[in-house]
């Protein structure tokens, strides 16, 4: 067994044996740290206070609960190598066991590992990362992220395929003949079952944001620093309609090694506007549509001339027809591009003729557990690359859920968890 597997599994297991000691004594005690701002500067702070409930701090009353999720995914392409999209099946896991703390109704703080196991690979975890989340909700429908980001984004499969958190889907010895792909950093082909950085959320009744920085990797002798500014957006009005708007910026960059490559950056855009309505006033039943324009711009420099991709843009438009009946979803979708490409996209939209179809049963659907398969069939029309038109086909199947144990309940510093009044801590507080 490879050592990095065995260290996977060591640094899992460990975690597990931590996680019951604590939860075995209630709660650890934490050593405080230096305050973030001086003690002059707390007096400046006690005469200008705000009113505003978003910026008071939280109360003294805490919960722990230890919460396990799991995703369990299957996924299957015969897309005989078609642009790229890898010919391949997985079956993968991807589970998180975390020690949650609720500060309030305000502040949420989420630490554990996030690990992935796919089956008939390699035996033990293919990945095993920290996980560390700290969420403030300073409103009701805003919740700002810290450290591991809510996912996924809800992007369009030609921004971003929403498998690559479990599965590499390009295939790195397929590479597709089109200018963008001329030449590659050497942390091209990456994927991760988390992503790290800083995220805003807001949701209401008629409408969704998700703003995110996800830095990917550091400026280091075997590859680029990569980093993802996101955005999603959408909305609903005047009771039919929908508006959706999309941003996906990848860059490579770094001055602290050389390269090969320099800089790249990678943007993609998708912005359109859709219609929905039930027919017979049928809730169960909907009909509708969406159009969506994307756009695509890549520029890489390098210092050897050959490696370097001046400016290329890239554009596209779909059009897809949607029914709904009750929990099964049909879509059809034309597609018609332009020299259009984004990493981490639909490998299939770089192509300029592309029909697909896509059924989806959403078998079961709770907040605790769900379950839903999906298939996607792609027609490809002509093309310069020499792809056939013979169908291809992507099938995933999912099932998610997450149980919560509560541990403990208490507040500090009046009284400890088991109800014992303690003095106050004289070196309490950051």
């Amino acid at each position: 067994m490879p050592s990095t597997v065995k260290g996977n599994q060591r640094a899992f297991w460990s975690f597990a044996g931590i996680a019951g000691l604590t939860l075995g004594l209630g709660i650890a005690r934490v050593d405080a740290v230096q305050p973030v701002v001086s003690q002059f500067d707390y007096r400046d702070y006690e005469i200008s206070s705000s009113s505003e409930s978003w910026a008071q701090p939280p109360s003294d009353h805490h919960r722990l609960y230890f919460d396990v999720y799991n995703v369990t995914d299957f996924f299957d392409t015969e897309t005989g190598g078609s642009a790229g999209f890898a010919d391949h099946t997985i079956l993968a896991d991807t589970i998180r066991p975390t020690a949650t703390v609720l500060w309030d109704d305000r502040f949420r703080i989420q630490a554990g590992l996030i690990a992935e196991k796919a089956y008939g690979s390699q035996p033990g975890f293919d990945s095993v990362d920290p996980w560390l989340q700290l969420l403030w909700k300073p409103i009701k429908p805003l919740s700002m992220i810290f450290g591991d980001l809510d996912t996924p984004h809800y992007y369009l499969p030609a921004v971003f395929y929403p498998t690559n958190y479990f599965q590499q889907n390009f295939d790195p010895a397929n590479v597709p003949n089109i200018p963008q792909l001329k030449a590659l950093p050497s942390n091209y082909f990456t994927q991760s079952t988390n992503e790290t950085g800083a995220q805003v959320i807001l949701k209401m009744p008629e409408e969704y944001d998700d703003l995110f920085f996800n830095y990917e990797n550091q400026d280091i002798t075997e590859h680029n620093e990569k980093f993802v500014l996101g955005f999603v957006h959408r909305n609903h009005f005047l009771r039919w309609f929908t508006f959706n708007y999309q941003a996906h910026w990848l860059h490579y960059g770094g001055e602290f090694n050389p390269h090969p490559i320099e800089t790249r950056n990678d943007v993609a855009q998708a912005v359109g506007g859709g219609f929905g309505f039930h027919p017979f006033n049928t809730e169960s039943f909907t009909l509708g549509g969406r159009w969506t324009y994307l756009h695509s711009h890549l520029r890489q420099e390098a210092a050897d001339p050959t490696m370097g991709i001046p400016s290329t843009n890239g554009n596209g438009r779909l059009l897809e027809a949607i029914s709904r009946w009750g929990r099964l979803k049909l879509i059809y979708g034309s597609w018609r591009g332009y020299g259009y490409y984004h990493e981490g996209g639909d490998p299939m939209f770089i192509l300029p003729v592309v029909r697909m179809a896509t059924f989806r049963w959403d078998v079961i659907l709770g907040q605790d557990f769900s379950l839903y398969a999906e298939t996607t069939e792609y027609f490809i029309g002509n093309n310069d690359l020499g792809y056939g038109h013979d169908m291809k086909s992507a099938i995933r199947i999912q099932a998610a859920w997450q149980f919560s144990v509560p541990i403990i309940e208490w507040t500090s510093p009046a009284a400890s968890p088991e109800g014992t009044p303690v003095p106050a801590r004289w070196d309490y507080g950051l």
